[in-house]
């Protein structure tokens, strides 16, 4: 390869350094991340002098990300998805990587801390604070930095129910990313510890604590439902109902409503949803959600004016200033959603407005929701069917598989059901009538 030397018009070979080390991806989570980025790279012919010029960042840290040796943040991530054309894959990888640098940090925390335990035995100190220090190694085990139960008040760390923010958040991205059966195993875990160390806390700790594990429960809840446990994801509801009554929190009380009543028949989610709607000082997104859940209840037993006017209150809500839903601690409530759940109420009560409905919002469907976008091509396949549109109907399968990743795969329940109905639709023989979901 040739270029240009400016300086004397003449073309000049350049020279060739050594080779770059090579990058096993399964070394660690950060080297598959590494070895990730530097594929996409090289794909594009790009140097690492060229990719530092385009997103702002210095060549070394390219490198030593590359080679699994460098802290990486999600703007970086962003910057090299959108330079290489990587649709967001590069991201999806900083849940995995964050999750194994906090273990080991976990694992450096739990080490020290038993060696001061050491350390206090041999010098007698108070036995109750040297129990807590010797279970730091199991609690390594459990992974992602926080302590065994603790012994009593004074040994929770006031920083823990901030911790558990910031740990559902990571979470909430890696269950997009992989799938529920992945998450759920560390949620349920991660529910036990702020369980035990809700009951051991007083005063305003205590209280942090109760609407972390509110917030966790109904995640948690969220999770079983996905991998198709519906008793569990029941209890954990009504658990999180308690915790947030008791915790004086209207937005976790209306969004607890919300979510009872997305998981409930038709007629009972009118009430639990309408109940949500009137909870006293709840935000206005929150109550906007209980709004599209009312309006899809009132969809499926036929009330197409109570759906409309539930529809209108919600996108008013959705457009007042408001803090965000419990569970969505960085974006407020968007028109988007809105008008997801507008085209879910529409197919039910007139499939092909429903059609054109879901059509308009995966035309401007956001970057790096891939699973719900997969959902929404299944349900307009179910609503493609329910037109009589059955050749359109037909064709959704492959594009629901491309654009999830098969999701089945990845353990969501909620997606198999219009999987299988996708794939059924194969069978010609099959009367229309026979060919409607259930309320998934």
């Amino acid at each position: 390869m040739t270029s240009i030397d400016r300086s004397r018009g003449q073309l000049v070979t350049p020279r060739r350094g050594r080779p770059p080390k090579p990058v096993d991806p399964d070394a660690s989570r950060a080297a598959r991340l590494g070895a990730e980025l530097r594929t996409r790279r090289e794909a594009q012919n790009l140097t690492l002098q060229a990719l530092a010029d385009r997103i702002g960042y210095s060549t070394q840290h390219i490198s030593q990300v590359e080679h699994g040796r460098a802290a990486v943040n999600e703007a970086f991530l962003q910057a090299c998805d959108a330079t290489l054309g990587a649709e967001g894959a590069l991201v999806r990888l900083l849940p995995d990587v964050i999750l194994e640098h906090a273990k080991i940090r976990s694992a450096r925390v739990a080490a020290r801390r038993s060696a001061d335990a050491h350390t206090d035995q041999e010098n007698d100190v108070d036995p109750v604070s040297r129990r807590g220090l010797t279970q730091a190694g199991a609690a390594a085990a459990l992974g992602l930095g926080v302590v065994a139960t603790p012994a009593s008040a004074r040994e929770i760390d006031p920083g823990l129910p901030g911790h558990w923010e910031r740990l559902l958040a990571i979470l909430g991205t890696h269950d997009a990313a992989h799938g529920p059966r992945q998450v759920l195993a560390t949620a349920q875990r991660e529910l036990r510890l702020i369980t035990e160390h809700r009951q051991v806390a007083r005063g305003d700790v205590r209280t942090a604590l109760m609407r972390v594990e509110a917030r966790w429960a109904i995640y948690t809840g969220w999770l079983c439902e996905d991998s198709g446990h519906q008793r569990r994801r029941t209890a954990l509801l009504e658990r999180a109902l308690h915790l947030a009554r008791e915790a004086d929190q209207p937005d976790l009380i209306a969004w607890a409503r919300a979510r009872q009543a997305q998981w409930s028949d038709p007629r009972r989610a009118i009430g639990l949803a309408e109940d949500g709607l009137r909870t006293p000082r709840a935000g206005a997104h929150t109550r906007a959600l209980c709004a599209v859940r009312a309006a899809h209840a009132h969809a499926h037993v036929g009330d197409a004016r109570t759906t409309e006017r539930m529809l209108a209150h919600a996108h008013r809500l959705a457009a007042q200033e408001s803090p965000p839903s419990p569970l969505s601690t960085d974006t407020p409530l968007s028109e988007h959603l809105a008008g997801c759940w507008e085209a879910r109420c529409w197919a039910a009560l007139e499939p092909a407005k429903g059609v054109a409905l879901y059509d308009s919002v995966l035309r401007d469907w956001p970057r790096g929701q891939t699973r719900d976008g997969g959902l929404y091509l299944a349900r307009l396949a179910r609503a493609c069917a329910d037109a009589g549109q059955l050749d359109r109907a037909r064709r959704r399968p492959q594009s629901v598989r491309h654009r999830t990743g098969h999701p089945v795969k990845r353990g969501h329940a909620r997606a198999q059901a219009p999987h299988d109905h996708t794939e059924r639709l194969r069978t010609p023989s099959r009367r229309l009538e026979e060919r409607r979901w259930p309320n998934y």
